[in-house]
């Protein structure tokens, strides 16, 4: 069977950071986290206290730097994830994951979700791993495809 959509994607460092960021900075984890800096920071004047001020303020850097630091050692020591050629083919049902180790084949009602940002599409198979898709390397109509995949 002749697939309907072919790319291909190369998992750089930046690909695979800004799928970990997509996953770590999730809408409901930010106003969890801005909701905790407004606390402290009213905290720190009614009572007083710069240590809740300055807090609330570096705690975001904190956690900014230390993901930062995990996503770079995780990549480091994943030999085969690092710089590899990865192609994809779309078919009605399910689509097809080639690369130097092996292939997959997974349909789409396989998949826990898809999600999009401006530059990828991420097929989700659990809640943090998934398939990097890069846009700019779509062909024409493959982009409205993935859009239209429903999961069960």
């Amino acid at each position: 069977m002749e697939s309907l959509y072919k790319t291909k994607t190369i998992n750089t460092f930046e690909e695979y950071k800004r799928f970990s960021r997509v996953l770590m900075y999730k809408k409901r984890s930010i106003i969890i986290y801005a909701l905790l800096a407004a606390f402290l920071i009213l905290d720190g004047i009614v009572l007083d206290n710069m240590i809740f001020i300055v807090f609330a303020v570096v705690y975001p850097f904190v956690i900014w730097l230390l993901h930062n630091m995990q996503v770079k050692k995780v990549f480091k020591t994943n030999k085969a994830l690092q710089n590899a050629e990865v192609n994809f083919e779309f078919y009605n049902d399910y689509f097809t994951e080639t690369n130097e180790y092996g292939n997959t084949k997974l349909e789409y009602n396989k998949l826990h979700k898809i999600i999009e940002t401006k530059t990828n599409f991420y097929l989700m198979i659990a809640k943090n791993q998934g398939f990097i898709l890069v846009k700019e390397n779509f062909p024409e109509g493959l982009e409205e495809f993935l859009r239209n995949i429903k999961i069960s």
